[in-house]
C-alpha cells in the first residue's frame, strides 16, 4: 500500500492535487479541507495517502495528516459510505470537527454535511462513536496552507469541484451563485464550496 507521497506540487484544485514523485506524476483526490493546507504550486508537499482498489480503477486519496486519513478510513467502514461520499463529508468540515460531532452525538451538525441524512447520521453515531476513544486519532502538525484566492475563474473552479463531489452541472452552478450571493465577492473558493455543500445537504 502507498502510505504517503512527497514531492513538488505541480497543480491543485479543491478536489485534486498533482504531485511529482521521481519521474512519475500522481493524481490524488483530496477534500477541500486538505486543499486549504496545500502550499503554493512548485513547493514540496507531503501527503498521507489511501489507495482504494476497485475492479475497474485504482483511486489514490491524499490527506493532510493522520487525523484526516483515519477518519476517512473510519467513514468508509460504515455501510453506505464510499470514498466519494467520505471525501464530500471531509470537504464539508474539518476532520476534527466531524469527529467532535460524532463523539458528542450532534445529529444536527452531521445532517448538515453533504450526503448525510438523518438515518446515515444515526448510523455514524452507532458505528463510530465508541471507536473514537481518547487517542484513537492522532493529530499531526499541519503545514501552513495558502488560502484560495478569488480569481476570475473562481466560480467555475468551485462548480467543477462540486460536480466531482456529486452535483450535476446545473446544481453546482446554482449552488455557487447562491453561496456567492450570501458570502459576498471577497469569499474564498473554499468558503464558497463549503457553503454550497451545506446548501446541497439541506
Amino acid at each position: 500500500m502507498i502510505a504517503g507521497v512527497r514531492g513538488p506540487l505541480l497543480a491543485k484544485t479543491p478536489t485534486a492535487a498533482l504531485v511529482q514523485v521521481g519521474g512519475v506524476t500522481l493524481r490524488l483526490q483530496i477534500s477541500v479541507s486538505c486543499f486549504e493546507t496545500l502550499p503554493a504550486v512548485g513547493r514540496e508537499v507531503h501527503l498521507l495517502t489511501y489507495l482504494h482498489v476497485r475492479e475497474d480503477a485504482l483511486q489514490l486519496f491524499g490527506f493532510t495528516d493522520a487525523t484526516e486519513r483515519s477518519l476517512f478510513e473510519h467513514l468508509i467502514s460504515v455501510s453506505g459510505i464510499g470514498p466519494r461520499l467520505a471525501t464530500g463529508i471531509l470537504s464539508g468540515a474539518t476532520a476534527a470537527r466531524v469527529r467532535e460531532a460524532i463523539e458528542a452525538g450532534d445529529v444536527e451538525f452531521l445532517v448538515s454535511l453533504p450526503g448525510v441524512g438523518k438515518k446515515l447520521a444515526q448510523r455514524l453515531l452507532v458505528e463510530l462513536r465508541e471507536k473514537f476513544a481518547p487517542g484513537a486519532l492522532t493529530k499531526l502538525p499541519v503545514a501552513a496552507g495558502t488560502p484560495g484566492a478569488l480569481t476570475a475563474g473562481m466560480g467555475g473552479d468551485a462548480a467543477s469541484a462540486l460536480v466531482s463531489l456529486g452535483f450535476t452541472r446545473p446544481q453546482a452552478q446554482s449552488a455557487v451563485q447562491e453561496a456567492l450571493h450570501e458570502l459576498g465577492s471577497d469569499a474564498t473558493v473554499e468558503a464558497v464550496i463549503r457553503r454550497a455543500l451545506r446548501q446541497g445537504a439541506r
